[in-house]
């Protein structure tokens, strides 16, 4: 009897994490909590493969915040990070609150978030957007959350949108202090562009998609990103995307103050069904090693476009 029910505990314990729609983990914020939040170690083991890299976490009031999972090793587990001090600081969250998430598993997470003292729901938190404590822009429109290998929609919230117009400009990384020519594709500007902004780093840079790069193949990368991570020759260059990786051929060309690649790049394209007006980040793992490897994550235009219309 004994075998028996530990056989059905352990049914029941396969059947939740491989067949059940939604999931659930709750954390206590300990000291360290205001910059990285480790999930627990249970839950990784079972939704690792399931995670993207970038997932949003949705505030009690409906705010949408877009975090980056990590790997933790000293917690060998993962971890929020890129992101999720933000989330922090515009709910106010304190030592030994308590936080109870809901995973719908794909790319987002809902928040309770309950006061360390009282064990109840604090109230506030459901009223984040409304104070403009998580953003202060007016407009809003339909974004999907794009994972790394994604070629359909995948998650759809409201998330907050400066009125962008029509026009050529300019994004400027303070860190690399690099501008990006970029021209925005609709009135209401790229959407796409808008998701990216949010989830490059300081030592990563962004390009959105223009003719030349996804039919004459080849991709230019800031002159001056290049200089910061000693790209300064012919050389191998690694991109991947989830777990699949295409190497590619990187030329500097001083004389013209530009560097980028050609060889290998179409197939990239190729393979990861590149249009114009697409976005791609690019993350470096570790500039002092080589080849150079880039994770590059993909948030594409048409999608944004077709979720804000519907």
């Amino acid at each position: 009897m004994e075998e028996n029910c530990e056989d059905c505990m352990q049914w029941e314990e396969e059947l939740y994490w491989t067949h059940f729609q939604t999931l659930h983990f709750s954390q206590l914020l300990l000291p360290g909590f205001h910059h990285c939040l480790v999930i627990p170690q249970k839950f990784s083991i079972h939704c690792k493969r399931k995670l993207p890299q970038i997932v949003t976490l949705k505030s009690p009031s409906g705010a949408i915040y877009n975090v980056k999972v990590e790997q933790d090793d000293v917690e060998k587990t993962l971890a929020f990070r890129c992101g999720w001090d933000k989330f922090v600081k515009d709910h106010s969250l304190k030592g030994n609150d308590l936080l109870v998430f809901k995973f719908h598993g794909v790319s987002e997470f809902e928040v309770l978030i309950f006061d360390g003292q009282t064990l109840c729901e604090r109230p506030a938190s459901y009223f984040v957007r409304k104070c403009g404590h998580a953003d202060k822009t007016k407009a809003s429109a339909q974004l999907p959350v794009i994972s790394p290998t994604s070629t359909g929609r995948v998650s759809k919230e409201k998330y907050p949108l400066s009125g962008l117009k029509k026009m050529r400009g300019e994004i400027s990384n303070d860190s690399l202090d690099h501008k990006l020519d970029i021209e925005m594709i609709s009135a209401g500007g790229n959407k796409a562009l808008s998701l990216a902004q949010r989830v490059v780093l300081p030592d990563g840079f962004m390009v959105v998609m223009k003719r030349s790069h996804v039919s004459k193949c080849f991709l230019t990368i800031p002159y001056k990103w290049c200089l910061k991570n000693n790209l300064l020759a012919r050389q191998e260059v690694v991109m991947q995307v989830d777990q699949k990786k295409w190497v590619m051929k990187f030329n500097f060309f001083g004389s013209r103050g530009r560097g980028g690649i050609s060889t290998g790049w179409k197939k990239f394209v190729q393979d990861n069904n590149l249009r114009e007006s697409d976005v791609c980040v690019f993350e470096p793992t570790n500039s002092e090693t080589k080849p150079l490897h880039l994770h590059v994550y993909i948030f594409r235009a048409a999608e944004a476009e077709s979720s804000n219309n519907g």
